[in-house]
C-alpha cells in the first residue's frame, strides 16, 4: 500500500481539434453554487479553478464507489491532506478479492476503483482489476455495469477510461471494439442515448466524448450529416449555465452539468494525476523468512532500527524463535525457527533484494525497507516471481533472481498450485488453469536460491465462507461446484482488548460437507493490525492450506499477536475468508 506525506501534482493538457464552448463562466457559477460532490470537483478543476470546496469529503468513508470518487476529487487537485487520502486508498484496496473489486458480479465499481487507484499512483491490484474487465466485456464490444447485464453506452466508457489508464493500447482489439460499440449508438442527432434505442441525452454524450478524450479522438469526427457529440451537447446549455438532460427538458440539470462542462473542456477521467515518486513515505519495515519447506514469517508494517531489530520483532508477532551468537565481526545469526547454520551454510539476509554488507546489528532500515531472510550455502540469491492473467484461464508467470541487476531464471521449476511447469529461456512459462480455485504460484527453495515470494491467482469465483474479525487496541501510548461444500464453526470472532505485546487465540472449526475432498487456503482482509500480525495454524496466513476429505473436520488455530512496539488505539475489524476448491 502507497503512504505518502506530500503530492507532486502534474497537469497534463490535450489540444482537441473540436468547437469548445467559448465562455464557461456561467456554468462554473453554476456549479459553485450547487451543493460540492466528486463530480463538480473535477469538472471545476479541469476548469483550472482553485480553492475548491472539498469538506464533503470523509475520510472515514467505507463504501467501495464513494470512496473512489473522493479520490478522483483529491487527484484533481492539490491537496495536503496526506491522511485523508491514504485511508481512502486502504478503503478502495480492502475490497479487492477474487482478483476484482467489490461485488463479484458488479463491474462499474472495478470500473471507478480502477480509475481512482491509477489517479493516486496507487498500482496495487490495477494489472488483476484491468484483466478482470477485459474477461467481462460483452460479445457486442460493451460492457454492462454488472456482468450480466446488457451493454450500455455509459459503463462502456467509463471502461474504455479504465483500460486505457490500465496501459491498454487503443490500437488493442478491446478498445476498438468497444469505440465500434459507442460509435454504433450514436444518433442522427449526433448525440447518443445510454442504450439501444435510447433518445439521445447530455450525460451519455458526455461520457462518451471523455472516453474519446482519454482515446485522444476528436468527437468532431463523428459526424452524422454534420452533427456531432460535442455539438449536440452545446445546444443543451441553458442561459445559467447548466445543460439539460433531455431536449425536451424544461431546465438544466444539477448532475449533467459537470459532465458535460468536463467533456467540452477536452477533460477526461482522471482529471490528473498525483504522482507518488520521491513523495512517497512508506509506513514501516517488512520481512519474510524463508524456511527449508515453507515461510517461517511474513510481516509488514514493523518498527524496528536495525536487521537484527526487526527480526527480533518479527520473532515476536509469527512467534518462532531464532539464535544470536557473538562473534569477532559482530552478530551472527546461527539459527532461526529450529534451523540451524551448519558446515558452509546457513542464514544470510538482503534488504531490498541487496544482500547484506554489514552486520545485522549495524545495518540501519528506513520505512518502506523490505528484509528478507533465507537460508543457503555461498552465493545464494533472492528469488522472485510475477504472475498476471493473460486471459480468463491463462497466467503468464516470471521468474528472476537478484545478482546486482535482476536476471531471468531460465529452466526452473515453478508451483501452481500442486503442478509443477518449469520457466523457458526468458525466465518465463504460460500456464492454462481450467478447473476453478486460487493457485499460490511461486519458486521453491533450491540450491543457491532462496524461496521466491507467492503470488494468488484467482480462477473462477471457488467456494468462500467469510469470519468477520474484531479486536480493541488499548494503548496508552498513543459459487463453483455443488458438490463442493464446507462449514465453519463459527461467523466472527471478537479478539477482545489487547494491549501491545499481548496475543489472543481463537479455535475455528472448519468441516467439509460436501461430496468431494477440498483444499483450503485463507485470505485476510481490512485493518492492518489484522492483516500484519494473525497467523493460521501458527504460519502467516497466505503460506496457511488445508486438505480435507469429504465428511473430515479440522481445528483450525487463529492467532492475533501485537508487537510491543504498535502504535495507535482503537476497534479494527477485518474479515478471514476461507477458500475451497475441489482437490
Amino acid at each position: 500500500m502507497k503512504k505518502f506525506v506530500s503530492f507532486l501534482l502534474l497537469v497534463s493538457f490535450t489540444v482537441m481539434p473540436f468547437s469548445l464552448v467559448a465562455d464557461n463562466s456561467a456554468t462554473i457559477t453554476y456549479l459553485q453554487n450547487q451543493t460540492q460532490n466528486s463530480w463538480v470537483t473535477q469538472a471545476l478543476a479541469a476548469a483550472n479553478i482553485d480553492d475548491l470546496d472539498i469538506s464533503y469529503i470523509d475520510a472515514n468513508e467505507t463504501a467501495l464507489m464513494q470512496a473512489s470518487k473522493y479520490l478522483l476529487a483529491f487527484a484533481a487537485m492539490d491537496s495536503s491532506d496526506a491522511d485523508t487520502v491514504n485511508a481512502l486508498i486502504d478503503t478502495v484496496n480492502s475490497y479487492f478479492n477474487n482478483n476484482q473489486l467489490g461485488e463479484i458480479t458488479q463491474l462499474n465499481d472495478d470500473f471507478w476503483g480502477l480509475l481512482a487507484l491509477s489517479s493516486v499512483s496507487s498500482t496495487d491490484n490495477i494489472e488483476a482489476i484491468k484483466n478482470f474487465i477485459i474477461t467481462n466485456q460483452n460479445a457486442d464490444g460493451g460492457w454492462s455495469w454488472s456482468t450480466e447485464g446488457d451493454s450500455d453506452t455509459n459503463d462502456t466508457a467509463a471502461a474504455i477510461m479504465a483500460l486505457l489508464e490500465a496501459n491498454v493500447a487503443v490500437s488493442d482489439a478491446v478498445i476498438v471494439d468497444a469505440l465500434n460499440y459507442l460509435q454504433a449508438h450514436q444518433n442522427a442527432d449526433g448525440g447518443i442515448g445510454y442504450s439501444t434505442d435510447s433518445e439521445s441525452d447530455g450525460a451519455s454524450t458526455a461520457w462518451v466524448i471523455t472516453a474519446l478524450n482519454k482515446a485522444e479522438i476528436n468527437p468532431g469526427d463523428w459526424n452524422i450529416d454534420g452533427n456531432t457529440p460535442n455539438l449536440f451537447l452545446e445546444s443543451l446549455l441553458q442561459e445559467d449555465g447548466s445543460y439539460l438532460w433531455m431536449p425536451s427538458d424544461e431546465q438544466g440539470s444539477a448532475f449533467v452539468t459537470p459532465y458535460a462542462l468536463q467533456a467540452l473542456l477536452g477533460s477526461t477521467y482522471p482529471v490528473n494525476h498525483i504522482n507518488l515518486e520521491n513523495n512517497e513515505t512508506p509506513f514501516g519495515k517488512s520481512i519474510r523468512i524463508e524456511g527449508l519447506e515453507n515461510t517461517i514469517c511474513l510481516a509488514d508494517n514493523l518498527e524496528a532500527g536495525t536487521v537484527l531489530d526487526l527480526l527480533v520483532v518479527a520473532a515476536a508477532v509469527c512467534n518462532f524463535e531464532y539464535l544470536v551468537e557473538e562473534t569477532a565481526y559482530g552478530p551472527y545469526v546461527a539459527s532461526i525457527g529450529g534451523i540451524d547454520a551448519e558446515g558452509m551454510s546457513g542464514w544470510q539476509y538482503w534488504v531490498n533484494w541487496e544482500g547484506g554488507a554489514v552486520s545485522v546489528d549495524t545495518y540501519q532500515l528506513v520505512d518502506g525497507d523490505q528484509v528478507l531472510w533465507g537460508y543457503g550455502g555461498w552465493p545464494t540469491y533472492a528469488v522472485k516471481v510475477e504472475a498476471n492473467l493473460q486471459n480468463e484461464n491463462d497466467v503468464l508467470i516470471q521468474a528472476q533472481y537478484f545478482n546486482e541487476t535482476w536476471q531471468n531464471l531460465t529452466e526452473t521449476e515453478v508451483l501452481v498450485g500442486s503442478e509443477t511447469y518449469t520457466t523457458d529461456a526468458n525466465g518465463q512459462v504460460t500456464v492454462t488453469l481450467n478447473e476453478d480455485g486460487v493457485y499460490p504460484i511461486f519458486v521453491e527453495q533450491a540450491a543457491q536460491y532462496v524461496r521466491s515470494n507467492k503470488e494468488y491467482i484467482t480462477i473462477g469465483n471457488g467456494i468462500s465462507q467469510t469470519v468477520d474479525l474484531t479486536v480493541n487496541v488499548n494503548n496508552d501510548n498513543g459459487g463453483g461446484d455443488d458438490q463442493v461444500s464446507f462449514s465453519v464453526s463459527q461467523s466472527s470472532i471478537d479478539f477482545g482488548d489487547l494491549e501491545p505485546g499481548q496475543i489472543a487465540e481463537n479455535i475455528l472449526q472448519v468441516t467439509n460437507t460436501g461430496q468431494v475432498g477440498i483444499y483450503m487456503e485463507a485470505s485476510i482482509l481490512g485493518d492492518d493490525v489484522l492483516t500484519n500480525y494473525t497467523t493460521l495454524e501458527q504460519v502467516a496466513w497466505p503460506d496457511f492450506n488445508q486438505n480435507l476429505s469429504s465428511g473430515a473436520s479440522e481445528s483450525i488455530n487463529v492467532r492475533l499477536s501485537l508487537p510491543g512496539n504498535l502504535a495507535g488505539s482503537g476497534v479494527k475489524n477485518g474479515q478471514l475468508i476461507f477458500w475451497a476448491t475441489a482437490n
